[in-house]
């Protein structure tokens, strides 16, 4: 048995550990974003193995040529599996444009107003070569000015500074709050894939705010079963978020922000925050630090959430279930146990303030998530989307069949590339409709 038969199946074995069984775990976020990237790997391997197969074919035993066989077949599985978002994103995409057609209207495009036509792509589609070239940061940097680490709220001494990112054209923009990521204990408004989503979305005509807000303490190895007494909850978050968002409005004008048109942007914890935030507002138990809901700070064009946590109580159970004691802890220091702490779960799910008293104060949803998420189960999402669609609130969900949590963080990937194509189209429809139909959030 020749040795090269033996390298050849361990490095296909390597390859299918690392680019199948790894991209389906919450340690493969955005593998398959890329997978056009390293595709040529097994391919390599493939055409490698073509002469020794034809060689081990006419020798005897032929254990190496079975082996060899083995390798190429499995090289070619792995090939296949990281190609397969770009074989599919076409068919996806007509999908995407029904289920869109069929929640906004046949013509949720015909009436979007003349002066916001350059801020959206009336065909979405999936260029090849843009996901070649990636983003052009010098072109961004030309077109979109960027302040960093201004404050907007001190408390209990600890300074939350946000960052704004807006066209340096003269305008009159819409005005976008985004909320970071992190699992409630991690996370900051100055990540570098953040920043880079955020300054795409801004060189379409928006003004960004960025913020940063109070994070639970992170598990160490002498706290992991005790929460400190200071340590901020969910509930300390909106608070956050709500300040941010009056802070915002106030000063958009600044940078050429329009403060009628208003949105909430959330990814992961962040798409958590912001939707909690937005259905919330007639709940008492948020009202605090000086914070209240007030119909003109408020008020929200629309709210835009990638990969949310929308049912907490369900969500533990779920990381109960997979055995993620780490995820669960994420949870635990956010909230609380759920034992001890069951109807806080319940005011920090935001699928729970979808009901009748509330249809008329939730404006228009935008979900997106992957399919094969495994840090958020897509679930999340998918029930959150039904509840809304029964109250018969306006909303959108997207989700792609081969990505993982984060997938957006790679802009021109298959996901990246449609899912802030359809975002835009969102954004200047839920701007049009706000000229007939009120989706402001309302005021006690």
């Amino acid at each position: 048995m020749h040795a090269l038969s033996i390298v050849f199946l361990i490095v296909a074995v390597l390859l299918i550990i690392i680019f199948v069984l790894l991209a389906q775990t919450f340690l493969g976020l955005i593998l398959t974003e890329i997978g056009l990237w390293v595709s040529w790997i097994p391919l390599i391997m493939i055409i490698m193995s073509i002469p020794f197969l034809v060689q081990y074919s006419m020798e005897h035993p032929r254990w190496d040529f079975f082996l060899l066989l083995l390798s190429t077949m499995l090289n070619l599985f792995t090939f296949i599996w990281l190609i397969r978002p770009f074989l599919r994103v076409y068919q996806l995409n007509k999908e995407f444009k029904k289920q869109i057609s069929k929640n906004l209207g046949n013509d949720y495009l015909e009436n979007i107003d003349p002066e916001i036509e350059s801020r959206y792509s009336r065909t979405v589609r999936f260029n090849l070569l843009d996901y070649f070239k990636g983003i052009r940061k010098k072109q961004l940097e030309k077109s979109v000015k960027t302040i960093n680490d201004i404050p907007y709220r001190t408390i209990n001494n600890k300074t939350l500074k946000l960052n704004i990112y807006y066209p340096k054209q003269k305008g009159k923009y819409p005005t976008i709050l985004y909320v970071h990521g992190g699992g409630w204990i991690m996370g900051s408004k100055d990540k570098l894939h953040a920043v880079r989503v955020l300054k795409k979305i801004a060189s379409l005509g928006y003004v960004i705010f960025s913020i940063n807000y109070r994070l639970a303490i992170a598990p160490t190895f002498t706290t992991l079963t005790k929460i400190p007494h200071n340590n901020p909850t969910i509930r300390e978050m909106v608070s956050d978020v709500r300040t941010g968002l009056i802070f915002a409005r106030k000063n958009t004008g600044k940078y050429f922000g329009d403060e009628r048109n208003f949105f909430l942007f959330g990814r992961s914890a962040g798409a958590h925050l912001a939707l909690l935030t937005a259905f919330s507002c007639e709940k008492k138990f948020f009202e605090m630090e000086g914070i209240k809901c007030s119909k003109e700070q408020m008020a929200l064009t629309g709210v835009m959430a990638f990969y949310p946590m929308t049912d907490i109580k369900e969500l533990y159970e779920y990381y109960e279930k997979i055995g993620a004691p780490v995820l669960k802890q994420s949870i635990y220091r956010g909230t609380g146990t759920l034992e001890k702490n069951e109807n806080l779960y319940k005011i920090f799910s935001p699928i729970n303030y979808v009901n009748k008293k509330n249809v008329d104060k939730i404006p228009p949803v935008f979900l997106a998530t992957g399919k094969m998420d495994r840090l958020v189960d897509a679930y999340q999402s998918e029930e959150l989307y039904e509840e809304l669609q029964g109250k018969g609130i306006k909303s959108v969900f997207l989700e792609f069949p081969w990505a993982n949590h984060g997938f957006d963080s790679i802009v021109n990937g298959p996901g990246g590339q449609l899912v802030f194509q359809y975002l835009s189209q969102f954004l200047v429809w839920s701007m049009s409709q706000k000229k007939n139909t009120s989706f402001k959030m309302s005021s006690r």
